[in-house]
């Protein structure tokens, strides 16, 4: 079996249409993908994380940089998102939110939490593209920001770079359980991101 077959059939039939971005950009997709990922734009950067695992596994593509364009962009995309967060959007997320308790409370339980939470959203579609931005704009201080992130990325890029390049075809058997439950990650990331919007604009009193 080629390893574009084994790529459509380990993943989901999406992509296949990935096949002739990554002939003809190679890791450069990878590393776009990865990067704007990381301050909300939806590419697909883990599908091609593992596509470019088993492309590397096949012999195509050195996995070393496999894993250090993944890592790289990622990080610096995760970064880009905290910034646009912290000083493009804390103002407007202050200025919106209609209780400035809420908002504290909210900018609290990320300070605390912020890290566990950076390293669960990586793994799920919605907060992987938003949680970085919405650490910024409830200022989470920089340096745990950075520990989550670091922790969360490296972890990501084991598991689907090394994953996929180990497992190889034995790697379908994760996705085929892994793809089905998107859309329900995808859908429980909206409604955690919709319940944070209405709870700081809402203008209901907090109980106490």
């Amino acid at each position: 079996m080629s390893i574009e077959a084994e790529i459509a059939n380990t993943l989901t039939s999406g992509i296949a249409g990935l096949q002739p971005i990554l002939d003809r950009y190679g890791l450069w997709a990878l590393f776009v993908a990865c990067l704007a990922e990381g301050f909300g734009i939806p590419l697909p950067g883990q599908t091609l994380l593992i596509a470019c695992a088993l492309l590397a596994a096949s012999g195509k593509l050195d996995l070393t940089a496999v894993i250090l364009v993944a890592w790289t962009a990622t990080q610096l995309g995760d970064i880009i998102g905290y910034l646009i967060g912290r000083y493009g959007l804390q103002g407007v997320l202050k200025r919106a939110a209609k209780q400035r308790e809420r908002l504290a409370r909210a900018e609290a339980a990320f300070a605390r939490w912020g890290i566990g939470l950076l390293m669960v959203a990586r793994f799920l579609d919605g907060l992987r593209q938003t949680s970085n931005i919405a650490a910024g704009a409830l200022a989470m201080p920089w340096w745990r920001f950075l520990v989550g992130t670091i922790l969360g990325t490296s972890l990501w890029v084991g598991a689907f770079g090394f994953g996929a390049y180990t497992l190889e075809h034995d790697f379908h058997r994760i996705t085929d359980v892994i793809e089905p439950l998107r859309p329900y990650a995808l859908t429980v990331s909206t409604l955690l991101i919709v319940g944070l919007l209405l709870f700081l604009t809402s203008r209901r009193p907090l109980r106490h």
